[in-house]
């Protein structure tokens, strides 16, 4: 078995202790080797999802309500866009980053004190001209469809789960323990439980830890926000998990199909829809979900096969989308049933209703994710589309002439046909964007043609060596 660094947690050559001050409420306070934040972290997202960020030293704060009010924080600072992917070419690089205050937190990393803010990214205007959203700025993105998409005072409200695997610096997995195994089985929970006091820290609000059903695979499920704060969170959340297990000795993978015959990484998103005080996807009868929910859902089976090119970016995800491996397959939906792509959880009070969209894994850039996942739901709201009867069997086990008869059509099965399925779909290239659709559509097929036409797998040489 292999075994964690011993000795007290620690990130570089910092200790920090976290203590929970109320029952109630999550009070923290921390005690470190420095008493001030000395540098701030401007980050912002690249077209796939990944994290990138510029460090500018601050004003010394003892706090993150301290460090607002330092005139970096409102100045921002400038980066290359040409260096980040997807975002714009050499010849129109400079841009600049806009912090987006609400959002700073400090990091329980760093051998200084150092806080993070998630920006904007801006074109490099005259003083006194106007801001605007720069077009490809995928975070940038999302804050449009939530203002122009979303009616009045509406919410998308997204609670997800993110799974990931535990590795030893090798790259196998770091224990065999599979479903809801505790320690000494899965001797990754101390990790977990310090992982999770990490997150707590920066303000996370997670609902439920424990180790999934792959040998080493951990879920730690994070509770309702709003969609633009969620995918800030989702990009926090990995660079936790991965800071936290470099100090720990261990490595972690977000791949979608890291091990044949194991289970895949998925990042089920589950979706309600408020307006005020009230959750849309309720109804009176309860139990039962809105008229309101089920022309959301139809919307997102009306354009899975697109949102596919979103949720799964990767050549390697389809290796997860695959009957029998936890992973949707067919666009089909239905009560409590885990094999259809969108599954709508128990629920009796209204306020609790809500649809849990399966197929997304943690390769997806969550920015344009949440904002195709919108664009399809609200189609299908002002459309009024019906959505078809929902499927209480196992799709699996069903037959293609059963699948068939009940209008059950398949995800695209490669990253290939998926990027197809987007290219033809107007209202999801709409969402994300012309410029950004434009962008991500032709990264993608670059990256799917080199895998086809160069890369040379290990089931090539095994089946084809002796020909």
């Amino acid at each position: 078995m292999t075994k964690l660094r011993s000795g007290t947690t620690r990130f570089g050559e910092r200790q920090f202790y976290i203590n929970h001050q109320s029952d109630k409420a999550h009070n923290w306070e921390r005690t470190t080797l420095q008493d001030r934040i000395e540098y701030v972290e401007f980050r912002l997202a690249d077209i796939y999802g990944q994290l990138k960020g510029m460090t500018v030293p601050c004003e010394p704060a003892k706090s993150v309500e301290e460090l607002l009010n330092d005139p970096i924080m409102e100045k921002g600072t400038s980066v290359d866009g040409s260096s980040i992917a997807g975002l714009s070419r050499v010849e129109s690089s400079d841009l600049r980053l806009q912090p987006e205050p609400a959002t700073a937190v400090e990091l329980p990393y760093s051998d200084a004190r150092t806080a993070a803010v998630m920006c904007f990214v801006r074109e490099k205007m005259g003083q006194g001209k106007e801001e605007k959203y720069y077009p490809k700025d995928t975070r940038g993105r999302l804050h449009q469809v939530c203002e122009n998409r979303l009616k009045d005072n509406m919410q998308l409200m997204v609670k997800t789960e993110p799974e990931f695997y535990a590795l030893t610096p090798e790259g196998r997995p770091f224990d065999e323990g599979q479903y809801a195994d505790i320690y000494p089985k899965s001797p990754t929970q101390s990790y977990l439980l310090g992982l999770s006091n990490a997150l707590r820290f920066v303000g996370m609000d997670l609902r439920v830890i424990h180790h999934e059903v792959g040998s080493a695979q951990q879920e730690i499920e994070i509770n309702y926000s709003d969609a633009r704060h969620m995918a800030d969170t989702l990009l926090l959340f990995k660079n936790l998990t991965r800071a936290v297990a470099l100090e720990q000795g261990i490595d972690v993978t977000f791949m979608p199909k890291p091990f044949e015959g194991e289970a895949g990484n998925g990042l089920h998103c589950h979706l309600q829809l408020w307006e005020g005080g009230d959750n849309l996807f309720g109804s009176d009868d309860s139990g039962n979900l809105s008229e309101t929910a089920k022309m959301f859902v139809a919307g997102l089976l009306e354009h899975a096969p697109a949102i596919t090119a979103i949720a799964n970016p990767t050549v390697n995800s389809y290796k997860r989308l695959v009957p029998h491996q936890e992973a949707p397959v067919y666009i089909s939906w239905g009560d409590r049933n885990r094999t259809a792509l969108i599954r709508i959880p128990l629920f009796r009070d209204k306020n609790d209703a809500a649809i849990e969209f399966r197929s997304p894994d943690p390769s997806t850039n969550p920015y344009l994710l949440f904002s195709a996942l919108i664009a399809a739901g609200i189609d299908g709201i002002e459309k009024e589309l019906e959505a078809p009867t929902p499927v209480s069997k196992d799709v699996f086990r069903m037959s293609d002439t059963e699948r068939e008869k009940m209008g059950i059509g398949s995800l695209p099965s490669t990253l290939g046909s998926a990027l197809g399925h987007l290219e033809e779909d107007e209202v999801i290239t709409q969402a994300i964007g012309d410029e950004i659709a434009e962008e991500f559509i032709a990264l993608k097929r670059n990256e799917w043609l080199n895998y086809v036409n160069r890369s040379v797998t290990d089931f090539e040489w095994q089946h084809y060596r002796d020909v």
